[in-house]
C-alpha cells in the first residue's frame, strides 16, 4: 500500500470515529451540558477520537473507498453517536422528572422561570437536581464508564459495518422507565407533602376562620424544602444506582443494533 493511500485510509477511518464521539458529546451529560459552548465539545470529541484511534485501527478491517458507502457510514456514526448520547442523557432526564413533580407539589410551578440556553420553561426544583446529579457523576467518575461504554461500542458496531436498529418497542419501554423512575424518586417528598396537605385541610375544618392559602403555601415550601435538602445525602446511591440502569440500556442498545 501506498504512503498516499495509507494516509487517505487513516483519515477517513479518523473522521469515522470522530463523528461518533461528536454525537455522543453534543448530548451526554458531564460532555455535553448546557452552557459549554460547541467549539469546546467538538475540541474534547476530537482529542478522545485521537486517543481512540489506535484501539478502533486494530479493530477495523477496511474502510470503504466509495463515495456513497461511506457517506452513508459517517451518517450511521453521528445517529450512532446522537442515540448512545440519548440514552446516556436519561440520567438527568429521571432527575429532571422527580424535580418537576416535587415542583407540582410544593407549587414552584407557578415559579417555573425561562432558561436562556434552551428558551424552555424549567422548574427549579429539576434544575437543581440536574446540576447536583452532573456534580455527582464526576464524583462517582461516571464519565469514565461513559467513555469505556464508548469504546466497547465498536466491539458491537463496527465502523465499517452497517446497523440494525431495535424496534420501536425498546425505546418506548426506556421512555416509561424513566418517569417511573422519576416518580419513584420523588415519591418520599411528594407523598410527605401531600399528608401535609391533608393535616392542612383537616385544620382549616377545625378552625374556619383560618385564611387556608395564607397558611398552606408558605408551610409547604418550608416543609417541601427541609425535606429536599435533608434527601442530599442519599443522592449519591441514587445516582449511582442510576448509572448502573442507564448503562445496562446502553449495552441493550448495542445488542439490539449488532449487525
Amino acid at each position: 500500500m501506498k504512503l498516499a493511500e495509507l494516509l487517505q485510509w487513516n483519515l477517513t477511518l479518523f473522521l469515522l470515529i470522530f463523528c461518533r464521539w461528536a454525537g455522543m458529546v453534543m448530548i451526554a451529560p458531564v460532555f455535553g451540558a448546557r452552557g459549554v459552548p460547541n467549539l469546546v465539545k467538538l475540541g474534547l470529541a476530537m482529542a478522545l477520537s485521537v486517543v481512540l484511534y489506535p484501539t478502533v485501527l486494530s479493530m477495523t478491517v477496511q474502510v470503504p473507498v466509495d463515495t456513497l458507502l461511506y457517506i452513508g457510514l459517517i451518517i450511521k456514526e453521528v445517529t450512532v453517536g446522537l442515540v448512545i448520547g440519548l440514552v446516556i442523557n436519561l440520567l438527568t432526564s429521571v432527575m429532571q422528572t422527580a424535580g418537576e413533580l416535587i415542583d407540582y407539589q410544593i407549587g414552584f410551578t407557578l415559579g417555573n422561570t425561562i432558561d436562556p440556553i434552551n428558551g424552555m420553561q424549567s422548574p427549579m426544583t429539576g434544575n437543581f437536581l440536574m446540576v447536583l446529579t452532573t456534580m455527582l457523576l464526576l464524583a462517582i467518575n461516571a464519565h469514565h464508564l461513559i467513555i469505556a461504554a464508548m469504546v466497547k461500542s465498536y466491539s458491537y458496531i463496527p465502523v465499517n459495518t452497517g446497523i440494525l436498529p431495535k424496534g420501536m418497542t425498546f425505546y418506548i419501554q426506556i421512555v416509561g422507565q424513566v418517569i417511573a423512575l422519576g416518580a419513584q424518586i420523588a415519591m418520599p417528598i411528594f407523598g410527605a407533602l401531600f399528608l401535609a396537605d391533608v393535616g392542612v385541610g383537616l385544620l382549616s375544618k377545625t378552625v374556619p376562620q383560618l385564611n387556608i392559602f395564607s397558611v398552606i403555601f408558605p408551610v409547604k415550601i418550608i416543609f417541601g424544602l427541609t425535606l429536599l435538602f435533608l434527601s442530599i445525602p442519599y443522592l449519591g446511591s441514587t445516582v449511582s444506582n442510576l448509572t448502573d440502569i442507564v448503562m445496562n440500556w446502553v449495552f441493550q442498545l448495542y445488542r439490539g443494533w449488532t449487525p
